[in-house]
C-alpha cells in the first residue's frame, strides 16, 4: 500500500522535500493557508487551511489519516507540525519542542537555566519599564515570535533602547531584550536520531551588519575540530529542547571563549540551503534521507567528504541594474568552478536595500567552488564584478 504523509506549509521552500517524498513512492497531501502558495501545485493533493489554526488542520489531517509528518523550512508555525506528530503519534518534532524554538522567550530560559546561553534578556512588551533593564550594551531587541530580521532593533545604549521601546509599544506583541554576541556566525544541517545528534554540515556565513544579520554568503566547512566542538555544545542543546527523531537546523555565534546559540529549529534550513548548497557539499540530502527514515529504509546524515563550496546571493544596495551577466560570460572566466547560476535579476530592474530573507532571496543565487575560503571570495566577488550596477538614492 501507498504510504501517505503531508507536509504543513507549501511555499517554495518546501518543493524540493515533496518531489523527494514522492519519488519514494508517498502520496503527499501538502496543507497551507495560502492558495498560490507554490508547493501545493508540486504535491498529489493540496488542501488550503490556516495552518496556525490547530484544530482545523486536526481535522483535515483525521480524514486524510497520513503515515506521517515530512519536515519543510517553515517559521512561527513549525509548531502545527509538533501538535500533529503528538495528536497522531507520529515520528518526529514534538508539540514542546516545537513551541519553544518558535518562543525565543522561552528558548533564552531552558538554555540559560541549563547553563547553555549565558547572557541577560529580558522580556519586553508596551507595559513594560525599560528604564528598570539593567543590559551589556551593545543589545539586540526582536520579536518573540516567528522569524527572520522583522522589527529587529540594534542598541548601543539605554538611549537606544528607550528610543525604540516608544516604536515597539504600537506594535502590540511581546519583544526580547538580550545582550549581542559577538564572533564568527556559523549555521549547522544535521539530525537528531535517538537522542544523538549528527551534524551532516557546519556553514560559515558572511553577514549584513546588524540589525539585520542577513546572510549573503555561506561557507562549507572543513575544520574537525570546530565539529568536534560545536557538536559537543549543541548534543546538550539537543538535549534540553528535547529535540529527538527530527532534522536540526541552528544558527551560532562561535567566538574563542565559547558558543553562542542564536536560534534552533527541529527542520530543514530555507533559502536553497538543504536542497542545494547541503546536498552540493556533502552529498547527503538530508530531507531525502529523513524521508528514508519515515519509510522504515536505511538512512545516512554523515558526510564522508566535504566540498570546499560557497553559495553566494546577490546583496546589491540600492541599485539599478544596468548589464547583467549571463551564465556563459561567468563560465567563460571560471570554467567548471562555477556550479550553480540561478540568477533572476534583470536588466533596468531596481534593487533596494537588504533588510530580510525575503528582499533578497527571490534575486537568485550562485555557487562555486575553489581551494580555500579567500579562493570562494575571490571567485564570488568576480561574479559580482561582472555586473554594471547604477547607484541610486537611498531607501528611507
Amino acid at each position: 500500500m501507498m504510504r501517505k504523509g503531508i507536509v504543513i506549509g507549501a511555499g517554495r521552500d518546501a518543493i524540493h522535500t515533496i518531489k523527494k517524498a514522492r519519488e519514494h513512492g508517498i502520496y503527499v497531501v501538502a496543507l497551507d493557508g495560502n492558495p498560490e502558495a507554490e508547493g501545493l501545485k508540486y504535491a498529489d493533493e493540496g488542501i488550503v487551511v490556516d495552518i496556525s489554526d490547530l484544530e482545523r488542520v486536526r481535522e483535515e489531517v483525521k480524514k486524510i489519516q497520513p503515515d506521517f509528518t515530512i519536515p519543510i523550512p517553515i517559521g512561527r508555525y513549525l509548531s502545527t507540525m509538533g501538535y500533529i506528530n503528538d495528536t497522531f503519534h507520529f515520528s518526529g518534532a514534538s508539540y514542546q519542542a516545537t513551541k519553544v524554538s518558535t518562543d525565543k522567550y522561552t528558548f533564552h530560559e531552558i538554555l540559560n537555566r541549563e547553563g547553555l546561553r549565558n547572557i541577560q534578556a529580558y522580556l519586553v512588551n508596551k507595559t513594560a519599564n525599560v528604564q528598570d533593564m539593567s543590559i551589556p550594551y551593545p543589545a539586540i531587541l526582536k520579536p518573540r515570535y516567528g522569524s527572520g530580521s522583522r522589527d529587529v532593533f540594534f542598541l548601543n545604549s539605554k538611549d537606544d533602547l528607550i528610543k525604540e521601546f516608544q516604536v515597539v509599544k504600537e506594535l502590540e506583541e511581546d519583544f526580547i531584550l538580550e545582550q549581542a554576541a559577538e564572533g564568527e556566525e556559523y549555521s549547522i544541517d544535521g539530525a537528531v536520531f535517538d537522542g544523538k545528534l549528527q551534524i551532516t554540515l557546519l556553514r560559515k556565513k558572511i553577514i549584513t551588519p546588524l540589525p539585520v544579520r542577513q546572510p549573503i554568503a555561506s561557507f562549507a566547512e572543513k575544520d574537525s575540530g570546530l565539529y568536534k566542538r560545536v557538536n559537543e555544545f549543541m548534543q546538550k542543546v539537543v538535549e534540553a529542547l528535547q529535540y529527538n527523531n527530527c532534522l536540526i537546523n541552528a544558527d551560532l555565534i562561535v567566538n574563542e571563549e565559547e558558543i553562542f546559540l542564536i536560534e534552533a529549529a527541529p527542520r530543514p534550513s530555507g533559502h536553497n540551503l538543504h536542497n542545494v548548497f547541503v546536498p552540493l557539499a556533502t552529498n547527503v540530502d538530508i530531507a531525502e534521507e529523513y524521508i528514508k527514515f519515515l519509510c522504515g529504509k536505511p538512512f545516512n546524515f554523515v558526510a564522508q567528504k566535504i566540498e570546499d563550496i560557497e553559495i553566494r546571493f546577490f546583496d546589491f544596495e540600492n541599485v539599478v541594474a544596468k548589464h547583467v551577466p549571463a551564465c556563459d560570460e561567468i563560465t567563460e572566466g571560471l570554467g567548471d568552478n562555477l556550479i550553480v547560476w540561478n540568477c533572476n535579476i534583470k536588466e533596468g530592474e531596481y534593487l533596494g536595500k537588504v533588510v530580510n530573507g525575503h528582499s533578497i532571496m527571490g534575486r537568485g543565487f550562485f555557487i562555486v567552488k575553489g581551494d580555500s575560503e579567500q579562493d570562494l571570495i575571490q571567485k564570488s566577488n568576480w561574479v559580482l564584478s561582472k555586473f554594471n550596477m547604477e547607484q541610486k538614492g537611498v531607501e528611507a
